[in-house]
């Protein structure tokens, strides 16, 4: 049981993104991140914290504008380990992004 929770740590040091109240933090309402709260459910399990978007640009490195919410950030991801570090729920989905065009891929629950 040790050893699967070290590992489980290691692999959460070794993730690229950084969880907070701006971008990716668990949340019930506005009040628990820095700007938007995308509440609890199937799309967001255990709610998550993001900023309004109007493109790629408005949002922290490595995340995404999707159209969601009229434009909100997201993660991106290549594939579901990429997502992992959220929770369980969360996996690297096809979505459209606020500029239209092609989809592009986040981590998103559902």
């Amino acid at each position: 049981m040790l050893k699967v929770a070290l590992a489980a740590l290691a692999l959460a040091a070794c993730q690229s993104y950084d969880v907070s109240r701006s971008l990716g933090a668990r949340c019930d309402t506005g009040n628990d991140c820095d700007d938007k709260c995308l509440g609890p459910g199937s799309d967001w399990p255990g709610g998550f914290c993001t900023t309004d978007c109007s493109d790629d640009g408005s949002c922290a490195s490595g995340a995404r504008c999707i159209a969601e919410d009229d434009g909100v950030c997201a993660f991106g991801c290549s594939g579901d380990p990429d997502c992992t570090f959220l929770g369980s729920g969360y996996t690297c989905q096809l979505v459209d992004p606020k500029t239209g065009g092609l989809k592009v891929m986040v981590c998103h629950g559902g």
